[in-house]
């Protein structure tokens, strides 16, 4: 009988223990939701360890566990709260000489619009192609000597989004793609201090901005078309490139060459027009 009461004791003990369990559990508070979206956050991991941010010193030292901490990341937040990253702007200008590179995973980030880096003097291998997926609006990438790269005819995929390139001292190079063109509404282009080469392509007319900035590369001709067919804004500054051949009589007659703005003098040591400047009234005012 003693026995059977003990028994009943600890049964109606674990009973109670097994309630108030419940109870605790059905009290307690709700996690907190994420503040950003999963998908977001493992691209920021991918960019933070390839990047090397970590050596960088304080600044870009981030806690992967808060996105407060991340600096030189701008969110958008949806009607639910979760956010999305909208802006990388990374500017190092640091006496170290760290490798690293940028993850493919960048093109990821669906709502990413804004992209800027600079001062980063081994940043290397190629420029993640899968960027062109992101709705870009500004572009701009300077002081990266390393970086190598052509910028590809998907750059077609931001017509709708771009407002600003710029492209400045690094070792992107090779030909402009025609695509370029394609992006109407873009209103500065800076493509100064690369490698880019080969023919400048007349559809870069297209661009409704004025001028566009071509100095400091390695073309060695341009579709004259842009000025015969009159591609609409011929305002182009190439100083300091390849430039091999004469310009075509049929050019220097046209309308676009006289009523337009254009400098392609002072060359590179060796190259230029052999007809031009004729005097120095084709020179740039």
């Amino acid at each position: 009988m003693k026995t059977l009461k003990q028994l009943t004791v600890l049964i109606l003990f674990l009973s109670g223990l097994m309630t108030t369990g419940c109870d605790r559990k059905e009290n307690a508070p709700p996690p907190e939701p994420p503040t950003i979206n999963v998908t977001d956050s493992l691209v920021m991991v991918d960019l933070y360890h390839s990047m090397k941010l970590g050596e960088w010193g304080e600044a870009y030292n981030w806690d992967l566990t808060d996105p407060e901490s991340w600096i030189g990341i701008g969110f958008q937040t949806d009607e639910n709260g979760l956010k999305y990253v909208n802006k990388i702007r990374i500017i190092l200008y640091q006496d170290k000489d760290i490798e690293c590179s940028l993850p493919s995973s960048l093109g990821n980030l669906k709502y990413l619009s804004e992209f800027g880096l600079g001062g980063i003097p081994n940043l290397r291998d190629p420029f993640p192609e899968s960027i062109y997926n992101c709705p870009m609006r500004i572009m701009s990438i300077f002081d990266c000597p390393k970086l190598t790269d052509k910028i590809s005819p998907k750059i077609a995929q931001w017509k709708n989004t771009l407002e600003e390139l710029s492209i400045s001292k690094t070792s992107f190079y090779g030909e402009i793609p025609k695509e370029i063109g394609e992006c109407q509404l873009v209103k500065y282009v800076n493509l100064t201090w690369n490698k880019f080469s080969g023919t400048i392509p007349a559809e870069i007319g297209k661009i409704p901005c004025f001028p566009i900035h071509l100095n400091h590369n390695e073309f060695t001709g341009i579709d004259w078309s842009i000025y015969t067919e009159k591609y609409g804004n011929t305002g182009i500054t190439a100083a300091y490139n390849n430039f091999i051949g004469e310009i075509p009589q049929e050019v220097l007659d046209s309308e676009q060459w006289n009523n337009s703005y254009h400098s392609f003098y002072p060359f590179n040591e060796g190259y230029g027009f052999t007809n031009y400047p004729l005097d120095e009234n084709q020179l740039p005012k």
